[in-house]
């Protein structure tokens, strides 16, 4: 199986904690003027960010401080997991002002 179809089968084999998770991590956070757009908006930013995080731990095998430590320590991200597994798995990455770079 590609690192693409290891990816999306964990995605899928965990989405509803995944999910779950965002929806309570964004509720908890809620302000009085929440919309219910700004809600849904935050609660698909935390689904993408806990699926590139459980991706990048459980498939590509990245450690919690690699993890942490990407974009100037906000973390990884889609677009990162992307590039990993574009790559075949290879974590040898530089990162700048944008992002990083392979």
């Amino acid at each position: 199986m590609s690192l693409d179809e290891n990816a999306i089968n964990a995605v899928k084999d965990y989405f509803d904690a995944i999910s779950q998770n965002a929806v309570d991590f964004v509720y908890e956070s809620l302000g009085s003027n929440t919309t219910f757009a700004e809600f849904m908006e935050a609660v698909n930013v935390k689904i993408n960010q806990f699926s590139a995080e459980m991706v990048a731990s459980e498939v590509l095998q990245l450690s919690s401080k690699a993890i942490e430590n990407f974009n100037a320590g906000d973390g990884v991200n889609v677009d990162d997991v992307q590039i990993i597994i574009d790559n075949n798995g290879d974590t040898d990455i530089e990162e700048d002002d944008e992002g990083i770079q392979i």
